[in-house]
């Protein structure tokens, strides 16, 4: 509990930058591995993902020693480090983006009679592989283990599956895609609100992630009145 609260502090320093490791806390799923006032890393336990924040070099480099050689993946949120984790682990895809948070407490309200949002279950897999352009990312066990945790929603227009959304499992938004025929209706935004409150009734925080360039994704988000991190996090692969 003495470690949650000090990392919590660091981590407060700045909400939009470190929005993922501080949800991670707050439910409760995040293994503490080094906390310091200047750094903290943690692994998440449910999705096995690393998270690193470093004020300083010399931090950073005591928080890499602490970290397993069986390490896959980390995300990062400074890049000045990125370079010692890249030649200790051989990390070799990187993948840049900026947090996306929902500030508010006040749910969104979008009222729309045409467009129903249930959770989906298997019956839906295929549906979602053939539409979800991130297949690199998010494989088949990985949808169907999203399935099995209620952790996607679906739109219906006249009973006619549409797109869908999901919560990760370290806890972001994401997974968002709608079939070409039904897009510029509000149905993104649609997804994206009923994620935002679900997040909302248990205290979380509403957060997703836009790989850089992905222009798209940031004004929808920010017409949802999300606040955009000016800073980057950095996912580290092997």
């Amino acid at each position: 509990k003495i470690m949650n609260n000090i990392a919590k502090d660091v981590l407060l320093k700045d909400v939009l930058l470190n929005v993922d490791m501080l949800e991670c806390i707050r439910r409760k799923s995040a293994d503490i591995i080094f906390t310091s006032k200047t750094g903290v890393l943690i692994r998440d336990i449910v999705s096995n993902i690393y998270m690193m924040y470093a004020e300083d070099i010399e931090t950073a480099k005591a928080i890499v020693k602490s970290i397993s050689q069986d390490i896959d993946i980390i995300e990062t949120h400074q890049e000045f480090y990125n370079n010692v984790l890249k030649e200790r682990f051989n990390f070799k895809k990187k993948i840049v983006c900026n947090n996306l948070v929902y500030m508010s407490a006040k749910p969104i309200n979008i009222l729309s009679d045409s467009v129903e949002i249930r959770l989906l279950g298997h019956e839906h897999k295929d549906f979602i592989i053939k539409n979800y352009s991130e297949k690199s990312l998010c494989n088949e066990e990985y949808i169907c283990g999203r399935l099995d945790a209620k952790a996607i929603y679906g739109a219906f227009v006249k009973n006619e599956l549409c797109g869908f959304v999901g919560k990760h499992e370290e806890g972001s938004i994401g997974m968002l895609e709608v079939t070409p025929k039904f897009r510029r209706m509000g149905i993104a935004s649609r997804l994206v609100a009923r994620v935002v409150n679900e997040t909302l009734v248990y205290g979380g925080y509403p957060y997703g992630q836009a790989k850089e360039g992905n222009e798209a994704s940031i004004k929808l988000n920010k017409r949802l009145e999300f606040k955009i991190c000016p800073n980057k996090v950095y996912w580290l692969f092997k």
